[in-house]
């Protein structure tokens, strides 16, 4: 019987944290372009190596979750500053409020009816993406007008930077 056996990284490989990016091909003529989502982040990601060294790029669509600290980020960072605007910062029953708020106004799945009550089902944050969970901070940022703190101060990805993006040079 054969063991599976989880392959280890060689010591003399540099890997970079994931970023997320964008195909497209506006025209359908020049051929598809990468577009970076957060530029500043892919930059960061490519400073790990020095200059003139050939690297290996994988693209693959497999979306990153969420991460746990994206999580944290949002139910104790976020979330209460936002409670706090209108001066229920200590209430974690107003949090739960907010969060199901706006999980109704930006993750909506649709109304559906069971037994004869209509429902309206929202798509849990667990199931979001790194990239799609930025957007989510963003879109409650626009709604509320407060402003998320920068994520970068918590380790994560910034949440600013990348909506325009920027094309990668296959040259």
């Amino acid at each position: 019987m054969r063991k599976n056996k989880t392959p280890t990284k060689p010591d003399n490989v540099t890997y970079t944290q994931s970023f997320a990016a964008v195909v497209h091909n506006p025209d359908g003529l020049a051929g598809p372009k990468l577009v970076v989502k957060s530029p500043r982040w892919y930059r960061h990601q490519l400073s790990k190596f020095k200059d003139g060294e050939q690297v290996s790029l994988v693209v693959h669509n497999r979306k990153p979750k969420r991460t746990d600290a994206q999580n944290r980020y949002y139910w104790g960072v976020y979330l209460p500053l936002i409670a706090g605007e209108g001066g229920e910062e200590r209430n974690k029953d107003y949090i739960e409020v907010l969060h199901e708020r706006f999980k109704g106004e930006f993750l909506n799945k649709g109304l559906f009816e069971a037994y004869g009550k209509k429902v309206w089902l929202k798509k849990s944050t667990t199931e979001l993406g790194v990239a799609e969970f930025c957007q989510y901070i963003l879109d409650i940022e626009r709604l509320t007008g407060v402003e998320a703190p920068p994520t970068e101060n918590y380790g994560l990805e910034p949440l600013r930077g990348g909506e325009v993006g920027e094309e990668l040079s296959t040259e």
